[in-house]
């Protein structure tokens, strides 16, 4: 098959591309750096900005003879907690998805994957949550939330007979080249605090795990299915904890005066079951 990976240097479709190559598909990799994209007889890298008006017009065209497009295109800034850092992110997960799904419909293609988040989700506290749990549309939320509630809708509004849509809602990625890495390095340097009592839980996702799910993805198209495509759920204190005793750091203190963070305790069986997916690679580093 020929795959269109958007977002083709961002840390899933670093691990993506090589697994497709080496699954025998041909990828046509959509960049703002093209030269980064891993090169090879199978990979084609174009450059192309999501985000650029004056780019939209190509975008059919780029996609013309693809049997699926993926949206893995994000712009997670190096500063979460800067003003407006998170703005072209945002932009990606709604300008960026419409974009991209109509240029999808007109060039023919007939299989679209949407990366999304668990983190979107209501604050379940120790529930179990699966994929017809609410996202959380509470003004409180709405920087975060409401792109991906916009994103999913834009998608889910297609009829999957026309196109072959799914939704891959992944968890909080650890491993190389993901903010597991800063992580450690606060914790090192003993600049890390646990909001409130560290009791919510995180649902991890190893990179590459995720990137195997896009793989069964592509390949077994359940089309107009959302999966939940995490790792085994944990709390945010247990995590945090684990961690710094696996780098030699101290544990990192509570500030129970701090708000508690949403609590996702998510279940991957939908994506175990349909996909015959399952996470191999664990969410620990190897120190």
């Amino acid at each position: 098959m020929r795959v269109g990976v958007v977002g083709a240097t961002g840390v899933l479709a670093r691990n993506l591309i090589p697994m497709l190559v080496e699954r025998g598909h041909q990828v046509r990799a959509l960049a703002r750096s093209p030269e980064k994209v891993l090169h090879t007889a199978r990979v084609e890298a174009v450059r192309h900005d999501l985000l650029d008006p004056a780019m939209a017009a190509q975008l059919p065209g780029l996609l013309a003879g693809c049997d699926v497009v993926i949206h893995a295109a994000t712009a997670i800034p190096t500063d979460p907690t800067a003003p407006g850092g998170w703005e072209n992110n945002s932009r990606l997960r709604t300008e960026g998805t419409r974009r991209l799904l109509d240029a999808a419909l007109r060039a023919g293609v007939p299989q679209y994957i949407q990366q999304s988040i668990v983190m979107a989700y209501i604050d379940g506290g120790d529930r179990w949550l699966d994929e017809s749990t609410p996202l959380d549309s509470s003004p409180a939320r709405a920087g975060v939330c409401a792109p991906v509630i916009a994103m999913e809708g834009m998608v889910k509004a297609n009829d999957p007979a026309q196109l072959a849509w799914c939704i891959v809602r992944g968890g909080l990625f650890v491993g190389p080249g993901t903010g597991q890495e800063a992580l450690i390095a606060r914790l090192r340097a003993g600049q890390e605090v646990v909001r409130c009592d560290g009791q919510n839980f995180i649902s991890p996702i190893h990179v590459a795990d995720i990137a195997a799910a896009f793989v069964a993805v592509i390949e077994r198209n359940p089309a107009g299915q959302v999966f939940n495509v995490v790792d085994e759920p944990l709390r945010q204190g247990e995590y945090t904890d684990r961690l710094a005793r696996l780098v030699g750091a101290p544990e990192p203190p509570r500030d129970p005066g701090q708000p508690c963070p949403p609590s996702y305790r998510c279940t991957n069986q939908a994506a175990k079951t349909v996909l015959r997916w399952e996470p191999v690679h664990g969410i620990w580093p190897v120190v």
